[in-house]
């Protein structure tokens, strides 16, 4: 390690001033646009000619190492050539400005702007094709000839620079007042900020403002997560065949953050830390040493160096070092013969040149990170009565014992913006404080408001609102702010399905919706796409809170409460009566959607206009799918299944298409006639004759139509030739992003009704799920072909090949009345599949909850409860085919802890108001024995 005083030694003779700009006096005499960019562009012409120059290399010289050979081989000054480009730019932009005054008669030296230069030409460091970035500053809005100057000058700007010189020109607006509510974006590129031309006051100004609305700690958080952001995407070693000059890990980015915390750390202005004054203030503040910043300030030239190389050898901005241009830069930079290796190998010019720049980013990395780690962990002001220091929540005073307990919130709201961790000094004042009992802030008060407008914001952070207030409701701050959640967190729910206490489940609705906002699993992407578009992801958050609460209150519907607590709280955080309305209906309706995705027939017209009678905005409907989507999920373990999530899209997809179009649902002759040809058309590629495509488009019914692909319709067409050739179907589709699998069972219907039953009871003796079913009946003359398609899986996971074997042998031996379902379910017994454990919970009788025969012109919706979830599809199966009533659809969910099944049916209508009681006797008869289907008298 060099001596502490060689240290100093080397870092004061780094500290070299910049030197003054030179004057560029010919510019004066340039009264054109024409003429400034033909200067400009001569200018920057002799610049780039001194970083293309051919660097001479001595023949038969000895290669110097290390340093020495860095500093040997040297190009022109990295920063000084920075600088140059910098100062070419002050002079141009100063004479534009001249000619905008001149054209609109001001006097430069009195008008009320200062036009200012921010981020790296701020600093005076432009590469030749850097971004120019400036900034317009007027003493007040609306000054007349201010107003006209500023125009012209932008009209100059754009035709000079970029028009006629093609570079980059960034520009903003900005007044006085603005500086209270910047982002740190903007106002990092302020900290560099330099007055070019107009009034020195006026800059002035304008930095005094901008320290007075400048929030040092929001900045510095802001800034270290956006530079760990960028990390992610360039990785976190700069030692990659492909490394980023600027943006990538040890490039000047990590330079300049560092310095940017500084700054805001110890509120310096741009004049205090810049050039060579940054790294004096990194070493006076304790985060480098005098080596180290030596160092730093030697990476940073070396880094201007090869950027301005790359410049100027592609004639762009290019800031990553493509290996197609490395040995190009080499060159420049002087690398230009082989070198002997210690071991006598030739090692070529470029290899030694990225020998040299990958020690040099590391160390730029390395000491960037340590650095920007101690300012991370230092004490920074929070405000009210709080501090960080390490990542935590710490007291700044004992004041808080007694302070308005709005400041419980607050502390939230800061974790949660900060990515703080609370403290055990912090938990027990909050502790103190609720052992107090404060009281709630009244309604009208100041401090109300503001209570509102924290909690507000706290559930407004998609991705960030779970963990705050699961730390909220563990530290009793959420039960007192909302005590009507509060009451929640330890009331049992009575619905077996419920892993959780009720306010439990309901916060992890909250988790799944973060889930989604932070995750990146394809399978969830259109989810968590119109999840990030909601304008008021607030509005859902509550919601999710609160969508249980009328648990609480036992007697009437818990969504009923539900909706009344909701308007209450809505009024007490301040809302909109528009954004209550909204909360309410969630919480009123916030089992509508799963009920009618996993019990409804979903290709049924009627079932989405009933749906959409109730839910008839497309922002509540999207809302309602999240909220249904993240709370099935909370529920408890495998309640949330892949098959439940398609019918939940399918529901949301076909209310969205019909809220946004009145003529999506229904269909007329004409309309079917038009889905015919559509059809035809569509199926022609397909290599099938046209009279076969023909005749079983129009044997089928409207709604296979409308909803089934001409792919699906085409292989549909195979199934039907391989029944008439005495051979049924049993066809496999898994989806590549599903965990389920879709099972076409294509035969002869039995003349008697029980095709469905037959084939639910084989697949309930080979122990698979069914949740829904589609039964779709081919009628050509006096033939009947079913076409019947059913959501399976086997222990939640979609079927293996040898479990397809096993369901394809048992179905066609069955379908072709070689094997009886009898028999199945008797092995089934045997091999002790499906038996009951010792002191297992017992499944309800079976029975039906209701028979509605509106639903449709010709459909009657059978609805039962109870049994085993497997056998319901079976059982009810068997007992509809004993009424001989025909299966149009039937669907099967746990629900509410219970198993539910609906059966859409034709053939009920002509027993009237027997339907129920009949349906009931055969429903008991299926009790007595797992038999196959018989009919009834």
């Amino acid at each position: 390690m060099e001596p502490k005083k060689d240290c100093k030694t080397m870092f004061a003779s780094l500290l070299t001033e910049r030197p003054p700009a030179p004057r560029l006096g010919a510019l004066n005499d340039l009264h054109t646009p024409e003429a400034v960019a033909a200067y400009l562009q001569g200018e920057r012409d002799l610049l780039m000619a001194r970083l293309l120059a051919p660097r001479p290399t001595e023949p038969g010289a000895s290669a110097p190492s290390g340093k020495a050979r860095q500093d040997a081989i040297s190009p022109p000054g990295g920063l000084a050539i920075a600088h140059e480009f910098s100062d070419l730019m002050d002079a141009i932009v100063t004479r534009l400005f001249g000619l905008a005054c001149a054209r609109q008669g001001a006097n430069p030296a009195t008008l009320p702007i200062a036009i200012v230069a921010t981020g790296g030409y701020g600093r005076g460091e432009l590469a030749p094709y850097s971004d120019i970035d400036l900034t317009f500053i007027p003493q007040r809005a609306a000054h007349a000839q201010t107003d006209r100057v500023i125009r012209e000058l932008f009209t100059l700007v754009m035709d000079v620079l970029v028009a006629r010189c093609s570079l980059e020109v960034g520009y903003a607006y900005r007044l006085l007042t603005d500086c209270a509510e910047l982002d740190h974006q903007t106002a990092c590129g302020l900290l560099d900020a330099r007055l070019v031309a107009g009034s020195h006051r006026i800059f002035i100004q304008f930095e005094d403002a901008f320290w007075m609305g400048f929030n040092p700690t929001e900045f510095i958080f802001a800034k270290v997560e956006e530079r760990r952001r960028i990390l992610e995407k360039w990785g976190r070693t700069p030692r990659v065949v492909e490394p980023q000059l600027k943006e990538g890990p040890g490039g000047l980015r990590d330079l300049q953050t560092l310095v940017w915390l500084v700054q805001a750390r110890r509120g310096l202005t741009p004049a205090q830390a810049r050039g060579p004054r940054a790294f004096s203030a990194l070493v006076q503040s304790g985060y480098v040493t005098e080596g180290e910043a030596a160092e730093l300030l030697h990476a940073k030239e070396r880094l201007f160096q090869i950027r301005n190389a790359l410049h100027a050898i592609t004639g762009a901005h290019r800031d990553q070092l493509v290996i197609t241009r490395q040995e190009e830069v080499a060159d420049r930079l002087g690398y230009a013969m082989p070198e002997l290796s210690a071991d006598g190998a030739l090692v070529p010019p470029v290899e030694r040149f990225m020998a040299d720049l990958y020690p040099l980013l590391m160390r730029v990395r390395l000491s960037a990170e340590q650095a920007i780690g101690r300012i991370e962990d230092s004490r920074l002001l929070l405000g009210i009565g709080l501090d960080c220091k390490r990542g935590r929540l710490v007291p700044a005073n004992p004041s808080l014992d007694t302070a308005a307990p709005t400041w419980l919130l607050w502390a939230g709201e800061l974790t949660q913006r900060y990515h703080l961790r609370w403290s055990r000094r912090v938990e027990r004042a909050v502790a103190a404080r609720l052992a107090t009992l404060p009281e709630l802030p009244a309604g009208d008060s100041e401090e109300a408001r503001e209570a509102g407008q924290v909690f507000t914001r706290l559930l407004s952070k998609p991705g960030r609102v779970y963990p705050t207030l699961q730390k909220l409701a563990d530290l009793g701050i959420l039960g007192w702010f909302l005590p009507e959640f509060g009451a929640l967190m330890d009331l049992i729910p009575y619905d077996p399905a419920h892993d959780f206490t009720v306010g439990q489940h309901s916060l992890r609705v909250i988790e799944n919706l973060d889930a989604l906002a932070l995750g990146s699993d394809a399978d969830d992407a259109e989810m968590r796409r119109i999840y990030a578009e909601l304008p008021r992801p607030e509005i859902l958050a509550l919601a999710a809170l609160l969508h249980d609460c009328g648990k609480r209150v036992p007697g009437r519907p818990h969504s009923e409460v539900g909706e009344e607590i909701a308007q209450a709280v809505c009024r007490r955080l301040g809302w909109t009566q528009e954004a209550a309305d909204t909360v309410a209906f969630l919480v009123r309706h916030h089992l509508l959607m799963a009920e009618t995705s996993r019990l409804r027939d979903l290709s049924l017209d009627e079932t989405i206009r009933n749906f959409t009678r109730v839910v008839d905005d497309p922002d509540r409907l999207t809302m309602l799918y999240l909220l249904t989507y993240a709370d099935t999920r909370a529920v408890g373990e495998g309640v949330w299944t892949p098959v439940k999530g398609r019918f939940l899209r399918d529901l949301w997809q076909r209310a969205l298409a019909a809220l946004a179009d009145s003529d999506a649902l229904g269909y007329d002759d004409a309309g079917l006639a038009r889905a015919r040809r559509r059809l035809l058309k569509d199926l022609s590629p397909q290599n099938l004759p046209e009279a076969e495509i023909a005749a079983h488009v129009q044997a089928m019914p409207p709604e296979y139509l409308l909803n089934q692909s001409a792919n699906q319709i085409a292989l549909h067409v195979g199934f039907v030739r391989s029944v008439r050739a005495g051979q049924p179907v049993v066809d496999f589709h898994d989806d590549p992003n599903a965990a389920y699998t879709e099972l076409t069972v294509a035969a002869y219907d039995d003349p008697q009704p029980g095709l469905l039953a037959k084939i639910t009871g084989a697949l309930y003796a080979l122990d698979v799920e069914v949740y829904s079913a589609q039964v779709v009946t081919r009628v050509e003359g006096d033939e009947r072909i079913a076409l019947d398609t059913l959501w399976v899986d086997f222990r939640g996971r979609p079927l293996t090949s040898g479990k397809r074997r096993e369901i394809s042998a048992d179905l066609i031996a069955v379908l072709k009345g070689e094997r009886t379902v009898a028999v199945l379910l008797q092995r089934r017994r045997a091999g002790g599949r499906g038996s009951r454990r010792e002191g297992e919970r017992a499944d309800p009788p079976l029975r039906v909850l209701a028979v509605h025969h509106e639903v449709s012109e010709t459909l009657t919706l059978v609805e039962t409860s109870g049994g085993e979830a497997k056998a319901m599809l079976y059982r009810v199966s068997v007992a509809l085919a004993r009424l001989g009533w025909d299966i149009h659809s039937a669907r099967v969910s746990i629900w509410q802890g219970a198993a539910r099944a609906n059966f859409y049916v034709t053939g009920a209508r002509k027993t009237g108001a027997a339907a129920l009681r009949r349906l009931e006797d055969a429903l008991r008869e299926t009790e007595t024995g797992e038999t196959a289907p018989r009919p009834v008298a």
